[in-house]
């Protein structure tokens, strides 16, 4: 028999062959794992070496800088949307939707029709060049769409089932006259509800915001952040527990308590949260089928009744997320940093503060405060104006204005047209001469310890200081 042996040169190729087998499984361990050239729990940390706050409804999240921002569609006694770089196409916007009224007046009969007969109308609203436009959904009442064109964007407030149409008109315009273009990375200093491009001072009585972060160091995690206003109710079956356990009994009921079963716990129980009461539960559950392993992060907390700054908080973190699709691709996180990253963000959400607001550009030493301007004029400093019209006007005399911004015109007693009048529109849109008042927006807030950081702008008090 021949004796298998190998020359020198053989040895050396094997051994460098070997060792190129081993760096290329730790490779592909490493990257399958989630911990590929460094650490996932270090590239967490650096992440945060440069952060900024975002701000969502009355709130605000410290995130790193180059995080992607994602505003859901919020409900503002309404449901409320932008439509970004759209202003300009309102008339094509409008048309769309007065076919979408006519089509829904075939549905109503002769009575519904006399009892509805706005349907298929468009009217003009306060703001310059808003339209609001009156459908129907089925026969209980009105839908009323007010189209706002501010900027380049064309914001979008839409009520149903509403047969009050004086008083909704009133309140749909008073929404127009305080809402305002905002970028992203703006925080207000005034009050207000942000929005996706904008902020609006307003005080409704339903509120419900959703909110989103993506990371560019990991695309298949998932952040998001749900608030809703209680009114009398308090969700308290949404909570994590009460979800787990109504799942481990359906898992048993389909013979799935294997799967269960083998769900790792990462951290459960209470945790506060700036404020809110709430509770916690980090899992990573198994593969399963199609689906890859993957965190499924949750805090929970049911808020306070008819409390604005107390609202339903649901915070979800998911990993291994492609397409929007959960249990799609490995998680790029292991265990460790995703509990990093976790603890890294929840603690940051908190109620906006006036402190907060971005810095303000200096003045212009051409701007010198007591500056006139009429409506119409692009605001040459950010601050504080005053409307110097005489008569009684509707909202605050008192506005602040961004740099770039058009000062408005406001609504005024006296001169509305019959229509408007018949519908409730007593005012006329005037313009008017704005005085400037002051530079600094934050300038005008103290805070009100007694009320929980609530804002005072001078003497005139505001429920909420976002």
């Amino acid at each position: 028999m021949k004796k298998f042996s190998l020359d020198q040169n053989s040895w050396i190729v094997a051994l460098v062959a070997s060792v190129a087998v081993a760096v290329v499984a730790s490779y592909a361990f490493r990257y399958f794992t989630g911990d590929f050239m460094n650490n996932s729990s270090e590239r967490v940390v650096a992440m945060f070496e440069k952060t900024r706050l975002a701000c969502f409804g009355r709130f605000v999240i410290s995130v790193p800088e180059d995080t992607v921002i994602i505003h859901g569609v919020a409900q503002l006694d309404g449901n409320f949307n932008v439509k970004r770089g759209k202003a300009k196409n309102i008339d094509e916007v409008t048309s769309s939707r007065l076919q979408e009224a006519e089509e829904e007046r075939e549905y109503l009969s002769a009575s519904q029709i006399k009892d509805l007969p706005l349907v298929g109308e468009v009217i003009d609203g306060l703001l310059p060049g808003q339209k609001l436009v009156f459908g129907a959904r089925g026969s209980i009442g009105y839908t009323i769409h007010s189209y706002m064109p501010l900027g380049s964007d064309l914001f979008v407030l839409e009520v149903d089932d509403e047969l009050n149409v004086k008083s909704r008109v009133q309140e749909m315009n008073r929404f127009a006259s305080q809402l305002r273009l905002r970028r992203n990375s703006e925080i207000p200093g005034a009050p207000g509800f942000c929005v996706d491009g904008g902020v609006v001072d307003i005080q409704p009585e339903y509120e419900n915001t959703a909110f989103g972060l993506h990371f560019k160091e990991f695309p298949d995690v998932r952040f998001s952040i749900r608030m809703r206003k209680n009114r009398d109710y308090l969700q308290e079956s949404s909570s994590p527990s009460a979800l787990r356990k109504s799942a481990k009994e359906r898992a048993s009921v389909i013979q799935l308590a294997s799967f269960f079963a083998r769900i790792t716990t990462l951290r459960e129980g209470r945790r506060q949260l700036n404020g809110w009461e709430g509770e916690e539960i980090l899992t990573r559950r198994p593969e399963y089928k199609d689906d890859t392993d993957a965190h499924e992060f949750r805090f929970f907390s049911v808020g306070q009744r008819h409390d604005a700054l107390h609202p339903l908080l649901d915070i979800r973190m998911d990993t291994g997320v492609r397409e929007n699709a959960r249990a799609s691709v490995r998680p790029s996180l292991t265990d460790e940093a995703a509990l990093v990253l976790w603890d890294k963000l929840l603690p940051t959400i908190r109620v906006r503060q006036p402190s907060d607001a971005t810095p303000p550009n200096a003045p212009s030493s051409t701007v010198s405060l007591g500056s006139v301007m009429k409506s119409g004029d692009i605001c040459p400093q950010s601050g504080w104006w005053e409307c110097l019209e005489k008569r009684k006007i509707e909202g605050e005399r008192r506005r602040f204005f961004k740099a770039g911004d058009k000062l408005s015109p406001v609504l005024a007693d006296g001169g509305a047209s019959l229509w408007n009048t018949l519908i409730g529109n007593t005012h006329q849109i005037a313009t008017v001469e704005w005085k400037l008042l002051e530079y600094d927006p934050s300038s005008a807030f103290s805070v009100d310890t007694k009320s929980a950081g609530i804002p005072q702008a001078d003497n005139d008090t505001k429920e909420n200081d976002a």
